[in-house]
């Protein structure tokens, strides 16, 4: 039986899958109508308001691109120098940052959103380059589109030519965006009870990622 680095186990993978789609729904429900993770999305308004001719209002979606963009840097720079990290995983630090910028983000007030906001979409751009597979199959959890796409070529591909690795890889990809949506649910529930506060259940979500990756590989 192949093992799997526990990065890459399917547990991890659904507590990702639902941070990403619960931050999602978050920042768009309480942050200002923004989406922390789908930079497409963020690039087009902006280049509406740009359209529009109101300059000020395009950088309410340029700030959540550019902290995306960072977020993948920051990943990149602690994967680089991770030879110097003997104590914890180098992803378990990216994880405790995670959790220290969330517990951040609950206590930030609305008039602070744009703040809040670019640092869940930093998270998401760290998210998206520190976990880039599940199973070795790889997979975003804190977008679809590329799920959807990918998800749909493998099952096609398994059932034309009855390959089963082609059709497990397809599920995974779809049972990832139905996890996905089971986040976004959650974060329209919490937000309506908890507020800003509701991104604290994203934090307990990497908590679990993190104690996890203690394990180091998955069967």
């Amino acid at each position: 039986m192949k093992r799997w680095q526990i990065s890459e186990s399917i547990m991890v993978g659904v507590f990702l899958a639902l941070s990403g789609g619960f931050m999602d729904a978050y920042s768009y429900i309480n942050r200002g109508k923004v989406f922390a993770n789908a930079e497409t999305g963020n690039i087009i308004l902006m280049t509406l308001k740009i359209c529009e001719g109101k300059f000020l209002d395009s950088i309410n979606y340029l700030i959540p691109i550019l902290s995306f963009a960072i977020g993948v840097a920051i990943c990149e720079i602690i994967k680089y120098r991770k030879e110097k990290i003997n104590i914890i995983h180098w992803r378990q630090i990216i994880v405790v940052f995670e959790i220290a910028a969330f517990v951040f983000v609950a206590f930030l007030p609305q008039d602070m959103n744009q703040i809040a906001n670019s640092i869940i979409s930093m998270i998401s751009g760290i998210q998206f380059a520190t976990f880039p597979k599940v199973r070795g199959t790889a997979m975003a959890t804190t977008m679809c589109t590329g799920n959807l796409k990918s998800g749909t070529q493998n099952l096609y591909r398994g059932i034309k030519t009855n390959d089963k690795s082609a059709l497990e890889k397809g599920l995974y990809y779809y049972i990832c965006i139905f996890v996905f949506v089971i986040g976004t649910m959650m974060g329209y529930f919490a937000v309506n009870f908890f507020a800003e506060k509701a991104i604290l259940f994203a934090a307990g979500m990497m908590t679990v990622i993190f104690l996890i990756m203690f394990k180091e590989f998955e069967n």
